[in-house]
């Protein structure tokens, strides 16, 4: 799905949705430069002794900084499926009328 909205985010019904997703990478972004933040802090603080939770402190806050504790990886990972825009499929006439009304697509979740 994260795919379909990515390709066609230029279309009304995607363009909420495209947002939603690159929100969503910049808080992991925030959230990443924050733990770096707070590595270096307990660096300048602590040194290497023990953290105040019973961690290794720095040695243990330094792993967390790295990729695999990015919430939202997946969306970062996108990029590697995307393809020129020339290659993407033209969507049926059927189908781009479908996307472009709002109001019946969003009447089936007001019953």
């Amino acid at each position: 799905g994260a795919l379909m909205i990515y390709f066609y985010r230029d279309m009304p019904r995607f363009s909420q949705p495209y947002q939603i997703l690159t929100f969503l990478m910049d808080i992991d972004s925030l959230l990443q430069k924050w733990r770096y933040n707070h590595v270096m802090l307990v660096q300048r603080m602590l040194g290497s002794k023990q953290g105040t939770g019973g961690s290794s402190g720095y040695l243990y806050l330094r792993t967390t900084v790295s990729d695999r504790y990015k919430v939202f990886i997946d969306l970062f990972n996108l990029s590697t499926w995307l393809i020129p825009r020339v290659y993407i499929p033209k969507l049926s006439k059927r189908m781009v009328r479908t996307l472009s009304h709002h109001s019946s697509l969003n009447a089936n979740w007001d019953n």
